[in-house]
């Protein structure tokens, strides 16, 4: 197998992880600022042991890299509480549709910082992914703009700048991603009030639903893609 079709079939390999979030944060059945929280702190031990593996390695992170990644972890923070909300206003498919917007943000962004030039056929999607996405939203017949949609499109915006930031500090991927999750961790416990608050201690079943969340999204979802 090439390298490439390898490095192919791990992409999705980590998008098909990723795409369980919604379904866990639905069966956990938490408040979105809990199931934030909980997503990043049970990811934080494995995430910091792969890091220091990692600078054991190739030695320490540079210093931008890490800045770059404290920024990142304050709008994957974001990010979260906001799609969390999404999920429970629009329910758990609709909202992963919304967040998922990121891919057209990036790719642009991508292309005017990076000179990462998208594909045609991503060009030629857009206009009709976001008609559709002013279809379900309700605007053109008339009905008042879903909160859950906003949220949803508000979520897509700050996960584009995560991953840019990301992308832009790239280097040490897995050191990284430690410092964006505890500053994430960190910054959902803070935030969390303005956002229905976050219960320190949900009950069983929830805790092993938000295990699964952390350890499978969060750790093994974003190594295979990084």
């Amino acid at each position: 197998m090439s390298p490439h079709r390898r490095i192919v079939l791990v992409a999705v390999a980590g998008a098909l992880v990723i795409s369980t979030s919604a379904p866990l944060v639905r069966l956990s059945d938490v408040s979105p600022a809990t199931s934030a929280l909980f997503r990043c702190a049970y990811a934080v031990p494995p995430m910091i042991l792969l890091a220091w593996l990692e600078r054991r390695r190739l030695g320490p992170a540079p210093p931008r890299t890490r800045r770059l990644a404290w920024a990142a972890g304050l709008l994957f923070a974001l990010d979260l509480l906001l799609w969390h909300h999404a999920i429970d206003y629009v329910g758990a498919g609709l909202a992963t549709v919304l967040g998922n917007l990121q891919v057209f943000i990036v790719a642009f962004a991508a292309w005017a910082i990076f000179r990462e030039r998208p594909s045609a056929s991503l060009m030629a999607a857009t206009p009709v992914v976001f008609g559709g996405v002013v279809l379900i939203s309700g605007v053109l017949d008339g009905a008042d703009p879903a909160r859950g949609a906003l949220f949803g499109l508000a979520t897509s915006l700050a996960y584009a700048a995560y991953l840019l930031l990301m992308r832009a500090g790239s280097g040490h991927a897995m050191g990284a991603l430690a410092h964006s999750t505890v500053v994430a961790t960190a910054a959902i416990a803070l935030l969390g009030p303005l956002f229905g608050g976050a219960d320190p201690l949900p009950s069983w079943p929830a805790h092993g639903w938000l295990l699964l969340l952390a350890l499978g999204p969060q750790v093994l979802g974003w190594v295979l893609i990084t």
